[in-house]
């Protein structure tokens, strides 16, 4: 005679995750593994452990097959992050896109707080105090708050990023209604609460993004190396996005007509069905010309060049000669290597340096794109500033290009 099944699941660690996990039968015979909250042998996991056993005495040793009203948000959000995985993923690289690190870290503060709760009981109260939670920083430890600071962070969330981040909780909550982890009311009784308005909520609220001052810009280029110099003059130039430009190499480049061009597959807005193409005109072309490779497969501005061009650079101020041990001073296996290609935070760094050793302001390389942006309209109206930019609609050149103040002061100079 067989052995009977027994009804009560083994608390066990899970491998993969370190966490403990359960696994136990639904009404419906099929067996289902829950990954607990919390690291294995902690106080929360067992209080977890626990809340199921209880369920399973109270229904004969299985779960009822209805489980939204036992699904934990913990449980929901390594559901949702799977599928974040798999769906927000680069067309041109089969490569998960930066919008799943977005979600992880909206998604951190609501598994900190309600990481036990039931999904289906998270209701509008609860998702407005995880938006105060985000906002004044309450949600994280006592050591993460004093490390911020530390690190040159600000502990809570400004008003337009709360917004953000509560709109992507929102979007995991509509991703589980649409698949029946939870009832269809709990996404409607989110959608319930409005975003934080300016002026009305408390919050803390962001500079707006601005031009960056041509003397400024000027100042830094001289201060920047070769490469990086030369990145920036182009973002000024043609007014594309710092990605943009990092990511070209030779074969991207169509060199035949007057004008170059480049016509991206990877790029912000490639998702929607956009393309997105730059050109280059003489000043570019000739900044260009500089880095051009025979190798198809090599980025145009990589920090191994800007070093190459350094060494060069000190090579030929030298004064003293060459000693034969001099010659060459590289390691043979060096502990960390330049990267294949710049990207907006080597970028930013150098550009911060530069600024500490000048004693000037520092600014954002994003802010260089608003720059081109006033510059272009300027000089040749808003329509052409749309098309050098690649946007689809005037108003998103008109935010990036802001209020040309120095035009309503020369208009009203002269009718004013």
């Amino acid at each position: 005679m067989p052995r009977p099944r027994s009804t009560i699941p083994t608390y066990r660690k899970h491998s993969a995750t370190g966490r403990a996990a359960v696994s136990f039968y639904r009404a419906d015979g099929t067996r289902t593994e829950v990954i607990l909250p919390g690291k294995y042998g902690s106080k929360e996991s067992k209080a977890e452990y626990e809340r199921l056993l209880s369920q399973l005495r109270a229904n004969d040793g299985r779960m009822p097959t209805d489980h939204r009203q036992d699904l934990s948000i913990d449980e929901l959000v390594l559901k949702f992050m799977e599928h974040a995985k798999a769906y927000y993923v680069d067309s041109a690289t089969k490569e998960t896109t930066t919008e799943v690190v977005s979600f992880r870290d909206a998604l951190r503060p609501i598994c900190r707080l309600y990481g036990n709760t039931p999904a289906a009981q998270f209701g509008p109260l609860a998702f407005q105090a995880l938006r105060t939670a985000m906002v004044n920083g309450s949600w994280m430890t006592d050591e993460e708050q004093v490390n911020r600071p530390k690190a040159h962070q600000v502990v809570g969330l400004a008003r337009t990023t709360a917004n953000r981040q509560c709109g992507r909780v929102k979007q995991l909550f509509k991703w589980a209604a649409s698949n029946e982890l939870i009832p269809a009311s709990v996404f409607h009784g989110l959608q319930s609460v409005s975003g934080l308005r300016r002026g009305r909520s408390g919050a803390r609220e962001t500079e707006p993004v601005e031009p960056v001052d041509a003397d400024i810009v000027d100042a830094i280029v001289r201060e920047l190396p070769p490469v990086t110099a030369d990145v920036v003059r182009l973002l000024l130039l043609t007014g594309a996005r710092v990605g943009e430009i990092c990511q070209l190499k030779t074969p991207d480049i169509d060199r035949t007509g007057p004008v170059w061009f480049a016509t991206l597959d990877k790029h912000k807005t490639a998702h929607h069905g956009h393309t997105r193409t730059i050109c280059f005109g003489p000043q570019s072309q000739l900044i260009l010309n500089r880095y051009l490779r025979a190798d198809p497969d090599v980025f145009l501005f990589s920090p191994a060049e800007q070093d190459r061009l350094i060494a060069e650079q000190k090579r030929a101020v030298r004064k003293t000669p060459v000693q034969p041990s001099q010659v060459c001073r590289k390691k043979s296996k060096p502990s960390r290597k330049p990267g294949e290609r710049f990207d907006h935070t080597t970028i930013n760094n150098a550009i911060r340096r530069a600024a500490l050793r000048l004693g000037i302001e520092r600014f954002h390389v994003h802010r260089l794109r608003h720059t081109a942006a006033l510059n272009i309209l300027r000089e040749h109206g808003a329509e052409a500033a749309r098309s050098v930019l690649g946007h689809k609609q005037i108003n998103m050149t008109l935010h990036y290009s802001g209020i040309d103040v120095e035009k309503a002061k020369e208009v009203m100079r002269m009718i004013g």
